[in-house]
């Protein structure tokens, strides 16, 4: 499902400035939208071509309050984004490429290719109530006194060559493998056609992906409420699922794990780590080398796919080198609300937060964000 199923063609990029853009279609976007533009603030929101966030990849959302038999996530989303239009916002189906921001001081030295400071509008001194960012994408720029970072994170890999693309050991043989590493800049749900016609067979959204792989073997890697959510979707269409995690204990809530144990057709391995991935002389996976941590022994488990669940990494690029991190690589907010050490400049959602990381905290953030940019933007006119 797709929240822009059924939606005619969005507003024009707007040449005025306007009071916030809120960059990031997740739930701490649509509510930080949803508050703004409630407060009569001139919000674009810039949702990117596939918005939702990581509750695009989730089937039912049972613990958003007010749902009582659950939400599809998706449908969670299109609801959110509803809301916001409805309230005012002017959605776009673009995404930010880079930020001009403005920082109320002399520019910093620019990074070809990346975001980069600059003061368009505003010289060294100026208030910063009155500081002009600008948002640059591919259909031209937007000139906003606000902006939300609201840009969530995308899955972690393993890091196994042919991981990204065709690679890995091939069976029969030995370790003849081209270590492409981890590349990608996050956000895919599977490399490639993955599934048993074809592909790569390595993915990050069961929910997306698991009835391509009906009738197969497959393999989980994770031990957390994500890892779960993964095995309960394919155990409705795989043949049997392994569950692979690293530690002795997992992580995931008692009720997620007791829902796995009780599935007859899937094996829990403990203290096992994937090493490669095995493919067959076309590319198809067919197999992983899984160590045994343990003993240090290895074995190859036969499997069609390989389901990624061991966390998400903050999507930080536009603020890269202009909003400090946290020692977990997510950005740092300089005060409650989400503020930063640029003017005008707020985060919210899974791209600040490196504990909770749940959807209500997600739009409470957002909801916050919005809140002090209200008051930011009073000071401003003030």
């Amino acid at each position: 499902m797709s929240i822009w199923a059924n939606v005619a063609a969005g507003p024009a990029l707007p040449t005025d400035t306007v009071d916030a853009v809120v960059v990031g279609g997740g739930p701490a976007g649509w509510t930080a939208a949803i508050y703004l533009a409630r407060a009569c603030a001139d919000t674009v929101v810039l949702a990117g071509t596939a918005p939702g966030g990581q509750l695009m990849d989730t089937g039912i959302v049972e613990n958003f309050p007010g749902f009582p038999k659950g939400i599809e996530g998706p449908e969670l989303m299109a609801r959110m984004r509803e809301q916001a239009e409805r309230a005012g916002a002017r959605v776009l189906a673009l995404a930010a490429d880079k930020i001009r921001y403005a920082t109320g001081g002399p520019p910093s030295a620019a990074t070809p290719g990346r975001a980069y400071a600059e003061t368009p509008g505003i010289s060294p001194g100026t208030s910063p109530g009155r500081a002009v960012h600008e948002v640059v994408t591919t259909e031209g720029t937007v000139r906003t006194r606000a902006i939300v970072l609201a840009t969530g994170s995308a899955p972690r890999r393993l890091g196994l060559p042919g991981e990204t693309r065709p690679g890995g050991e091939t069976r029969p043989g030995g370790e003849a493998a081209t270590n492409d590493g981890a590349g990608g800049s996050g956000g895919d749900r599977t490399d490639g056609a993955a599934g048993p016609a074809g592909g790569l067979g390595v993915a990050y959204c069961a929910v997306c992906e698991a009835p391509l792989f009906k009738g197969r073997d497959v393999a989980v890697v994770g031990g957390g409420d994500s890892a779960m959510e993964e095995v309960l979707a394919l155990s409705r269409h795989a043949r049997r699922v392994h569950l692979l995690h690293r530690g002795d204990t997992f992580r995931a809530t008692p009720l997620l794990l007791g829902r796995v144990r009780a599935l007859p057709h899937v094996e829990i391995g403990t203290g096992r780590v994937v090493r490669a991935l095995r493919r067959d002389t076309d590319g198809r996976l067919v197999g992983l080398r899984v160590e045994h941590t343990a003993t240090g022994t290895a074995e190859i488990l036969a499997v069609q796919g390989l389901f990624v669940a061991i966390g998400h990494e903050p999507r930080t690029r536009l603020a890269d080198g202009f909003v400090t991190l946290t020692a977990t690589g997510h950005l740092h907010s300089t005060a409650p609300g989400g503020a930063t050490e640029l003017p005008g400049v707020f985060v919210a959602g899974d791209v600040a937060d490196d504990r909770f990381r749940q959807a209500v905290t997600a739009a409470g953030a957002g909801c916050a964000a919005a809140l002090e940019i209200t008051r930011y933007l009073e000071d401003a006119h003030a």
